[in-house]
């Protein structure tokens, strides 16, 4: 039975992921609509959903303190704040990289395989605070609240100029109550990199190719995924043919080159501090067994995982295994059903980041990585036109949203 089941869903997320290409691909060199109909938001929308993101993530980072001080009776704050981002989540490989960088050392526990993580976050961090006056996760979660207010007005301007300011309110709602969006506020990558991937498409439709490719290459400093957005400039470089009847300036190689040289920049970390510029994937394979894989394999393993750990892990049955399977389920069927309204080039990176990012050979954070993938909640008020089915999907993620939570901060095994 479990066999059938497995077959049953890596076939479906096969056939899904292709129904979306083949859309794309179709959709990619067909006349594209205009965007005249919808305008940029006034400054003054902006300043209302900075507001509403603001609130969100003071509600978010309140609990993490509760459960903090709960969780560590009469330590200081800056202690017990420390001691709860320790458990499950990177947040003190983050913080430990701020403080002293990459090396081959052990200026701290395991500093030579560190490399496996993106330098741009620990870098921002080290900016702000040169003289380690301030500490260090507290520093890292109260960056995180402008980070967040900064995507949300990004994924908000640029929903709205797609798809309608009503679209573009519940987008944002749906951001903010997805059931792994806490992750938006620890000390870790996922502001920083939704606010420069999402800004990154709003440059390239406003053709400010300089700060486009700046951001780009920011964005693969941030998360590997940041490469991906080289694609969707080519895709909305042929979108941009195919409505105007002529070719875009060439600045649009640039807004393409800086997402592969953040990359680059990324290999050469590797190279000047270990002699090898793909060190990370050594350290990624030896130590973590992770590598590279087919996204609809990932569903069967996680599944082959579940059963073994039933009886004797039911925590990771459930939180590693079965909402793995759910969630990579969920956004291949979103990015399918919306894949005739959302644009090509949104499209395209979604399926490629759900590849990229689901196709690994030992999978654990599959709702943190989507968390930051602003194709779904894109996608979300597209399949679900009608306010009151709005309104069922919005009770159905936020009661998602406090059981995912509350084991987050029981310390499940949710990364």
């Amino acid at each position: 039975m479990v066999e059938i089941v497995k077959t049953v869903l890596a076939v479906l997320a096969a056939g899904m992921f292709l129904w979306g290409a083949g859309v794309c691909v179709f959709r990619t060199f067909q006349p594209a609509a205009r965007l005249d109909q919808n305008p940029w938001p006034p400054r003054a929308e902006l300043q209302k959903v900075a507001l509403v993101c603001l609130a969100g993530g003071v509600i978010y980072q309140l609990i993490f303190l509760v459960f903090a001080l709960r969780q560590s009776p009469g330590q200081p704050v800056l202690q017990a704040l420390e001691k709860f981002f320790y458990y499950n989540i990177d947040a003190r490989h983050y913080m430990a990289l701020a403080q002293y960088g990459y090396g081959t050392g052990e200026a701290f526990p395991e500093q030579h395989l560190m490399i496996v993580f993106f330098p741009l976050f620990p870098l921002l961090l080290r900016i702000l605070n040169p003289l380690g006056v301030f500490n260090w996760h507290l520093l890292g979660m109260l960056v995180q609240l402008p980070l967040f207010c900064w995507a949300g007005m990004a994924v908000y301007a640029l929903v709205r100029r797609y798809y309608g300011r009503d679209n573009a309110v519940w987008t944002v709602l749906f951001l903010l109550i997805s059931p792994a969006s806490h992750f938006f506020f620890p000390p870790m990558t996922e502001s920083l990199f939704l606010a420069l991937s999402v800004s990154y498409m709003i440059c390239l439709v406003k053709e400010r190719w300089v700060l486009c490719g700046v951001l780009g290459l920011l964005a693969a400093l941030c998360r590997s995924p940041g490469a991906l957005l080289a694609g969707a400039a080519v895709i909305w470089a042929i979108q941009f043919v195919r409505r105007e009847k002529k070719r875009p300036s060439l600045g649009v190689v640039w807004a393409a080159a800086g997402p592969a040289a953040g990359l680059g920049i990324y290999f050469v970390i590797n190279w000047v501090v270990y002699g090898k510029w793909n060190q990370f994937s050594v350290y990624q394979w030896e130590h973590w067994y992770q590598k590279m894989g087919l996204f609809f394999n990932t569903v069967r393993y996680l599944l082959d995982y579940a059963v073994s750990w039933w009886a004797s892990n039911r925590d990771s049955a459930v939180f590693i295994s079965i909402t793995g399977v759910i969630c990579i389920m969920l956004q291949l069927l979103l990015l399918a059903a919306a894949a005739r309204r959302l644009a090509p080039e949104h499209l395209a990176y979604g399926l490629a980041y759900t590849a990229f990012t689901a196709g690994a050979t030992w999978l654990l954070s599959a709702p943190r990585y989507a968390a930051a993938l602003f194709c779904l909640p894109m996608a979300m008020p597209l399949v679900v036109p009608k306010r009151w089915q709005r309104a069922a999907a919005a009770v159905l993620l936020l009661g998602c949203n406090v059981v995912y939570v509350l084991g987050f901060v029981k310390h499940a095994p949710i990364y």
